[in-house]
C-alpha cells in the first residue's frame, strides 16, 4: 500500500508539472482613437507592448506602433479558420499602417507575431462598426506554436488526463482486492 501511495504522489507532482501550453486572451474592448495612439498591454503583463489607432483617413487601415516599446511585432490581415504561423506574408515594422484590407463590419483578425521575446503568434480582433474600430481582443499561444483564429483552446491539461488515468486506476486495483480469489 505504501508504494502505491508513493507511486499516486510522485505520478500527481510529475503530472502537475507538465507543459502548460495555452491558448490565451485578453479581453480589451476599446474604441481605437482617430488620430495620436492609444497604448495597450495585450498580454496583462503590466507593460505596455504596443500603440494602436485608426487611420482617420482611410476606413480600411489601423495603425501600429511598437517602435518605443520593448515588443517588436509582424502584422498581416487573416481571416476566421486561419492559420497564424511563420508561413504567412508578415510585415515588419516597428511603426506605421496595416496593410490595406477588404474589412467587413464585424470582426477582423490581424495576425500579430511577437518578435521580440521569441515567435508567439497570435492575433488581434478588430471589431469595424461605422466609422469606429473597436480593439476586441488579443489571443495568442503562449508555448510559440502556431494558433488558428478563433481557436479557444478548449483542450484539456495534461495533469487533468493524468489524474483522470490514475483515478482509473486506483478504481480497478480497488476492485481487484475486493473480488474472491
Amino acid at each position: 500500500m505504501k508504494a502505491l501511495t508513493a507511486a499516486v504522489l510522485v505520478s500527481t507532482l510529475f503530472a502537475s508539472t507538465m507543459a502548460s501550453a495555452a491558448i490565451i486572451t485578453s479581453n480589451i474592448d476599446a474604441i481605437l482613437p482617430p488620430s495620436g495612439f492609444k497604448l495597450y498591454d495585450l498580454d496583462g503583463d503590466a507593460v505596455n507592448d504596443l500603440g494602436l489607432a485608426r487611420d482617420c483617413c482611410t476606413p480600411n487601415q489601423t495603425y501600429i506602433n511598437g517602435e518605443s516599446f520593448a515588443t517588436s511585432f509582424q502584422s498581416a490581415w487573416v481571416n476566421a479558420g486561419s492559420v497564424v504561423d511563420g508561413s504567412l506574408n508578415w510585415v515588419s515594422h516597428t511603426y506605421g499602417y496595416t496593410p490595406v484590407a477588404n474589412t467587413l463590419a464585424g470582426a477582423n483578425y490581424l495576425a500579430v507575431r511577437n518578435t521580440s521575446i521569441g515567435n508567439y503568434f497570435g492575433y488581434l480582433t478588430i471589431n469595424y462598426q461605422g466609422g469606429e474600430q473597436i480593439l476586441a481582443s488579443y489571443t495568442y499561444d503562449n508555448t510559440g506554436a502556431a494558433i488558428t483564429v478563433g481557436d479557444t483552446g478548449d483542450v484539456p491539461e495534461p495533469a487533468t488526463l493524468a489524474l483522470l488515468g490514475m483515478g482509473l486506476a486506483g478504481i480497478r486495483l480497488q476492485r481487484r482486492r475486493k473480488l474472491p480469489a
